[in-house]
């Protein structure tokens, strides 16, 4: 298994809230399909970035396919106007690419790892990349055959501290623990989806990664207006691409969750406040389309742990994902 040169992020983290910017890539339409998560604009961008790094946020996750490098140029501004920007962890990904005929497809290999290096450098503007991350490679992607020497080399050149996967699901992220490859697993984890906890806690290797909970807002239903309002979204968001059986099952079950919100903080930071508890997830990253919502993350990371009667409630009333979203046997 790879070793870092310097010690893991999750060592050097003062607190397990980190900022995702899947959002400030804007609506990445992609064959009239949107890919992001609707308009907002650079200066919103930029005050979400710089409320995030004065909260004491450490940790940012980027992709270079979020609004086609959007994201990471943006991240790479707040971070120059900084003032410490070198305390940040920063976690981008490669592997999804635009085509030519206006398509997307997947390329994992040496050649555009390096050049996904050097480009999200360049957009980053930093010297190195403290995480970089497969971006959602195929669940059966081949690990025996998949060479990480090339990561290996831009861990020795400097330009990578620790590598790993964002695995599209939990059964993928096992796979990556069975391969032993990498240091780093972005994963699924929220109080509608805690598979994480019956397939990665009880792994053998699993204390051998830093593991990061995304998704913990369970892509927005978690939260404080959907247990009042029925869902609206535009067409410039990802989410009105959803199949209907999914949203509908995710709004069902968000609600059958409603206690939460008449804790202090309210439902939507309760419902993050029950990520922090894990003790095998390193940093969760809830994005934030407002510097309210940064401070409302904040709040959360600040609370005391739910009771286990808290607990015990989130299990009974959603006891597992639906079956669709399982492996076929």
């Amino acid at each position: 298994m790879a070793k870092a040169s310097i010690p893991r992020f999750s060592s050097r983290l003062h607190q397990k809230l980190g900022l995702g910017t899947w959002q400030l890539g804007g609506p990445n339409i992609v064959q009239g399909k949107a890919m992001g998560w609707g308009e907002i604009s650079e200066e919103e961008s930029m005050s979400i970035l710089a409320g995030a790094l004065e909260s004491g946020i450490q940790f940012i996750d980027t992709a270079d396919s979020y609004g086609k490098g959007l994201s990471e140029k943006i991240v790479g501004k707040a971070l120059q106007a900084a003032s410490y920007p070198q305390d940040i962890i920063v976690c981008t990904k490669f592997g999804n690419v635009y085509l030519p005929d206006g398509t997307t497809g997947q390329d994992f290999s040496p050649e555009h790892l390096f050049a996904s290096v050097k480009a999200s450098l360049q957009r980053l503007q930093r010297e190195h990349i403290d995480v970089l991350l497969m971006h959602s490679p195929p669940d059966n992607f081949n690990w025996a055959h998949y060479d990480r020497a090339p990561f290996e080399d831009l861990i020795s050149q400097g330009l990578i501290r620790q590598f790993g996967v964002s695995s599209k699901s939990v059964y993928g992220a096992k796979r990556v623990m069975d391969a032993g490859f990498g240091s780093v697993i972005e994963v699924i984890y929220n109080a509608l989806d805690r598979r994480v906890d019956e397939i990665l806690s009880s792994h053998p290797h699993h204390a051998a990664y830093d593991i990061i909970g995304r998704v913990p807002l369970g892509s927005g239903f978690l939260s404080d207006r959907l247990l009042t309002e029925d869902p609206h979204f535009g067409e410039d968001d990802y989410r009105s691409h959803m199949a209907d059986r999914d949203k509908n099952w995710m709004l069902e079950h968000a609600r059958k969750l409603a206690f939460l919100a008449d804790l202090p903080g309210g439902f939507s930071a309760n419902a993050l406040r029950f990520t922090f508890q894990n003790p095998i997830i390193s940093v969760v990253i809830p994005g934030a389309r407002s510097v309210a919502q940064v401070q409302s993350n904040v709040v959360a990371a600040n609370l005391p742990p739910l009771s286990d009667e808290h607990i015990h409630r989130i299990e009974q009333f959603v006891p597992s994902v639906p079956d669709w979203w399982k492996p076929a046997k």
